[in-house]
């Protein structure tokens, strides 16, 4: 294999591709990047089994070839190297690299033991904005579980109906829903792994509209010249349906911003024995946040509009928060039916978004 390519193209594809490796691999292999160039293309391609990345970038090729080089050794040489053009040889396992005078000899691994990238199997498709996939998976990512027992709660699911799709994360003490509208081609449920959102989200450009191929097992998402694949977790998501109240009791309507700066003020003083415990009184016309531990206490109180009876609820303050801080709307819709049931809160106009959290009944605090 002999080309060349300027640095600054090759740090980019470098770094990008390298989001696929898991720092938790036992096999070495999977710790490299592959590395082929054919056809006035460089290819370089990672994988952890679970994310794979495949990206492409036109270069001058004089013989083709491939290696597979250690992603993190790799990708710091590239980084330090000087912003010109730089030069790549290999023979066998071992790649020469020049840039200017800055030279390198590099032991590689065997590139016929990499594995390939996954088999779609009859791909349907999704076709989604990058604006609304990224707003989607900004809403409910985090509220994924991190209990590998409940291997489908540590993923988001896609509920793709004609109409529709609603994205849905809970852990068992909240549950976070976002809906894109506009018609599809198809009705199917899909999770995709919380990871694999993440990386998915840093790559959307929410200028273009992306089309999500659907196989047996995987995902693919073209980026330009970057393909993503991600396999999909296995398994019954809950029902979520279930849960979402249609009537509440008490319903107070706040505004957002006001009502995050209070908590995060009261969640200073909550004390970590506590687990950040704050509890809210509704009362006429406003919200009264308290909390109390053993390095002192803080009452706060905002404007609400109330209807129904008055009402007394604790909540996990970190639950509450992350809740609320990521829907995009001036004011919020609280419900309630008592002190032990879920709230829901949703954006005071649209249903495009809902938070459901769990409180803590009062008699922790």
């Amino acid at each position: 294999m002999k080309f060349q390519i300027e640095k600054s193209v090759l740090s980019t594809i470098v770094s990008t591709v390298s989001r696929a490796i898991s720092s938790k691999t036992n096999m070495q292999i999977l710790e490299g990047i592959y590395m082929e160039a054919m056809e006035g293309q460089l290819i370089l391609r990672a994988t952890d089994t679970e994310i794979s990345m495949e990206s492409r970038h036109t270069c001058f090729v004089q013989e083709p070839g491939s290696i597979v080089l250690n992603a993190s050794l790799f990708g710091d040489i590239v980084r330090k190297l000087p912003n010109a053009m730089v030069h790549m040889e290999s023979e066998g396992q071992k790649l020469s690299l020049v840039c200017e005078q800055s030279e390198f000899e590099i032991m590689g691994q065997n590139p016929e033991e990499y594995p390939q990238l996954p088999e779609l199997g009859g791909a349907e498709q999704i076709v989604v904005t990058g604006e609304s996939l990224l707003k989607a998976f900004k809403e409910t990512q985090f509220a994924t579980s991190n209990d590998d027992m409940r291997m489908v709660l540590t993923g988001v699911l896609l509920d793709v109906k004609k109409e529709d799709i609603t994205f849905v994360a809970l852990d068992g003490y909240r549950m976070a829903l976002s809906r894109i509208e506009g018609e599809q081609a198809l009705e199917r449920d899909l999770i995709l792994p919380a990871r694999s959102v993440s990386e998915i989200s840093k790559l959307i450009d929410e200028t273009k509209t992306l089309t999500l191929e659907i196989g047996n097992n995987h995902v693919l998402i073209q980026f330009d010249e970057t393909k993503f694949f991600t396999k999909l977790l296995n398994g019954e998501f809950f029902r979520y349906n279930s849960l979402i109240r249609k009537e509440h009791d008490v319903t107070v309507v706040a505004d957002r911003k006001q009502l995050i700066d209070s908590l995060e003020r009261a969640s200073l003083m909550t004390g970590k024995e506590r687990n950040g415990l704050v509890r809210l009184e509704i009362k006429d016309d406003q919200i009264e946040i308290l909390s109390n531990s053993e390095v002192g206490k803080v009452h706060e109180t905002i404007r609400a509009q109330k209807t129904g009876a008055d009402l007394t609820i604790a909540f996990n303050a970190r639950y509450l928060l992350e809740g609320i801080r990521v829907m995009d709307t001036e004011e919020i819709s609280m419900g309630f039916t008592d002190a032990v049931n879920p709230c829901i809160i949703t954006p005071l106009n649209g249903n495009d978004m809902l938070y459901l959290v769990l409180p803590v009944r009062l008699a922790n605090l």
